[in-house]
């Protein structure tokens, strides 16, 4: 309301109230037709002056209140107006096209460079930027014509000072009633940094996507939410395949847990992670890459992102590993050649001093091959090298390393465990296999080798001298003439030969029944009483006599005979066994070893039932002996085989136990009956503390898993009662006999019940 309109409603208000007041008042004194009306006229008058003066009071302080409200909301709104646009950083410019004149706020003057209170209407183009000053023109015009709803335009201001600054104008005409602009106000705000950061992403953008370097962002759930062209490319996902995914997609399996469970932390710790990963395209394929991952923090230091870079890797590591081939590898036969050899014999060498172990090396040379270059051309040489190559990897393993040394001279490097024996048995081989004619365009060529043996550590102390006595010994073998091999020393030339000669006769042996069994008792502390017998295979020669077990045992493990000789033992075992039952000896039971090989490859439980079924033997009269690191080779699957046999009623010990490496865990949930020490643990028994030691361990535990304990080696009488003292059960030794054939041993039972 105006104020003349406001002091109208008051007069008015006034007159009318009086008025009323008048007329009413005057007549009612006529009613009363009272005396001394003078007086109450009087009174009237200053009564009526007291109710106008009253109510007039009263009108005007409510409506200088509600002014005084009215002002002090709008100097707080001006003040938060105020406020805000220095909270924003914003400036205030009001244009007055009827009037033509600029008002710009403090701010706006010092965005423009300008001193506060310009108003610079005449000339502010020249304010802009020359490049600007057309475009930011136009849209003026544009808006004032009322082609656009707002103004909305950023510039660039050239000042002398500060140099060049961006900035944004926003605003919006006031307009009459036939649409003309009068008045165009707004906010102008310094967008430097903005149109900084802007420029920034915009380049980082151009190079998101141009870059050869796979890149891709995750959230900090590690959910992907983009994947640059490269990252496509190298991948062969789409980004729409893998937005919303997580990494592991890429996963190739070739890294445990570990290693991410390190990486994690790395990253994690330090903010970044980088080193060499393999994982897989969308088309399986398993390739490497080099990535950095970077962890992306906000202003308050929360995790936000994670960012990795990659570059594919694998023509690199194609092209490092072609170097390294053609470096260290023949161009002819593609083996190995002699830098590759010595690398893997340096490396081979000093893991066999660390494991204490032996390795063997074979020096090989073709016998005539210069005949067949003299005779068939290079080409057919060549061709024959590559087929000798073919040759001799036919009998290589995995760890062995076949390499040409020279024209035709190759090296063979054994790092698996084999004796002179089985070097003597590989060494024929190789000179048979190379026996065979070679098929050369047409011709065939008839070919042998002369072969090298020499062991490390017995013959050499490093690499080049193993290599020089390899080949000093193929010399030897040379001399001998064509198609022979030889050890660098005699004496291993000759053990092999015996070694492969009495495996020829040990096959004979078994076939026409030249093994024998000797049977050693076994004695009861508590009782005193022969309780037992073991069963020990013996080999009776025709022209050496009798051979012991430690002699033939080995060679009949390498060549799978050991089966043959177990079951033999088993049948024969309990074939006396029922013999001397019917005979009335007080034998209640036998003990038969049970070899490795025949616990992996033979029917034990089929062979052991038919066994007790032929002799009519009850179960519990047989046991069958397994060496403790037999047993834990074959982990579950062995115990699995004890189940089984336990599950017959057979009993089930385990020999030379402390010799092994024995899991706890597992030895508890074996169906074992008995352990049987060592006589390594006994032989210096009473003299050794640790042996004393050891012996009394082993027999607590025993005890403690509710089994029975059997020492064997028992050679004294002093052995026998510090063995009982401890609370071992039973003893066998050559103090009770040693192993002997059936008809001594009943001969010593006679003479014992006698």
């Amino acid at each position: 309301m105006t104020a003349n309109a406001w002091a109208w409603v008051v007069t008015l208000s006034y007159v009318l109230v009086a008025t009323l007041w008048v007329l009413f008042s005057d007549g009612l004194l006529l009613m009363l037709a009272l005396e001394d009306q003078q007086r109450l006229q009087s009174l009237k008058g200053v009564g009526f002056v007291l109710v106008t003066g009253a109510l007039l009071f009263f009108s005007v302080r409510y409506h200088l209140r509600r002014r005084r409200q009215q002002e002090d909301a709008l100097r707080l709104g001006s003040e938060r107006f105020d406020l805000a646009l220095i909270g924003g950083n914003d400036g205030i410019w009001d244009w007055d096209i009827v009037n033509k004149s600029l008002y710009l706020s403090p701010r706006s003057c010092e965005l423009f460079g300008l001193p506060v209170g310009s108003s610079p209407l005449g000339d502010w183009q020249h304010l802009l930027a020359a490049e600007d000053r057309a475009a930011v023109h136009a849209a003026l015009v544009q808006h004032l014509r009322g082609t656009t709803e707002r103004l909305d335009i950023t510039y660039r201001l050239a000042r002398p000072v500060n140099g060049v600054s961006w900035v944004h104008a926003g605003g919006r005409a006031l307009r009459d009633a036939e649409g003309r602009a009068t008045r165009l106000v707004g906010v102008v705000r310094d967008v430097s940094e903005q149109v900084a950061r802007e420029t920034r992403l915009l380049q980082a953008g151009v190079m998101f996507d141009c870059t050869s370097e796979g890149m891709l962002i995750c959230d900090a759930g590690q959910n992907i939410i983009d994947v640059n062209n490269a990252f496509c490319k190298i991948t062969g996902y789409r980004a729409e395949e893998v937005i919303g995914r997580q990494p592991n997609l890429l996963a190739s399996g070739r890294h445990d847990s570990d290693f991410y469970r390190q990486m994690w932390q790395q990253l994690m710790c330090s903010g970044r992670w980088s080193g060499e990963i393999w994982n897989r395209r969308k088309n399986g394929e398993i390739y490497p890459q080099w990535q950095n991952i970077i962890a992306v923090r906000d202003q308050r230091g929360e995790l936000s992102h994670f960012v990795a870079v990659f570059a594919d890797m694998s023509t690199l590591k194609r092209t490092q590993e072609e170097i390294d081939y053609l470096a260290h590898h023949d161009p002819l036969t593609k083996l190995p050649n002699r830098l590759l050899l010595t690398e893997r014999l340096n490396t081979a060498m000093a893991r066999t001093r660390r494991q204490d172990s032996e390795l063997a090396l074979l020096f090989i040379d073709l016998d005539r091959f210069k005949g067949v270059n003299d005779s068939l051309g290079h080409n057919a040489g060549d061709q024959l090298l590559q087929l000798v190559a073919q040759r001799l990897l036919q009998l290589c393993d995995d760890s062995d390393t076949l390499a040409r040394l020279s024209s035709d001279e190759f090296a063979l490097l054994l790092e698996r465990p084999l004796g002179v024996e089985q070097l003597g048995k590989l060494a024929e081989s190789i000179l048979q296999l190379l026996q065979t004619p070679f098929d050369l365009a047409g011709h065939l060529v008839h070919m042998s080798a002369s072969v090298g043996l020499a062991m490390f550590p017995t013959d050499a102390a490093d690499g080049a001298e193993l290599l020089k006595n390899a080949g000093s010994a193929m010399s030897v073998a040379k001399q001998r003439g064509a198609n022979s091999y030889a050890f660098y020393t005699q004496d291993m030339t000759e053990q092999a030969r015996l070694r492969l000669t009495l495996e020829t006769d040990l096959h004979e042996a078994i076939q026409r029944g030249q093994l024998r069994v000797h049977y050693q008792l076994q004695k009861a502390f508590d009782s005193g009483r022969w309780v037992s017998v073991e069963a020990l295979v013996r080999w009776q020669h025709p022209v050496r006599g009798l051979i012991a077990p430690g002699e033939f045992l080995a060679v009949a493990r390498q060549t799978g005979l050991i089966a043959d000789i177990d079951e033999y033992v088993l049948e024969e075992a309990c074939r006396q066994l029922r013999s001397w039952r019917d005979a009335g000896y007080d034998v209640s039971s036998v003990a038969v070893n049970m070899s490795g090989f025949w616990m992996e490859r033979g029917d034990i439980v089929g062979r052991v039932q038919q066994a007790l079924e032929r002799h009519a033997l009850p179960p519990e009269c047989l046991e069958l002996e397994v060496t403790e690191d037999e047993m834990m080779h074959f982990g579950e699957k062995g115990v699995a085989l004890l189940d089984r046999l336990a599950a017959l009623g057979v009993g089930l010990a385990i020999d030379d136990f402390g010799t092994g490496h024995s899991s706890l865990l597992r030895l508890k949930r074996m169906p074992v009956n008995k352990l049987k020490i060592d006589r390594g643990f006994v032989v210096d028994l009473p003299c050794s503390d640790s042996d004393s030691a050891m012996a009394r361990a082993i027999i607590a535990l025993g005890k403690s898993l509710h089994l029975r304990v059997i020492a064997e080696g028992v050679e004294t009488a002093a052995q026998e009662t510090l063995l009982r003292d401890l609370g071992c059960d039973l003893g066998q030794g050559y103090l009770y006999n040693r192993p002997m054939p059936a008809t001594e041993l009943e001969s010593m039972l006679d003479r014992v019940q006698s």
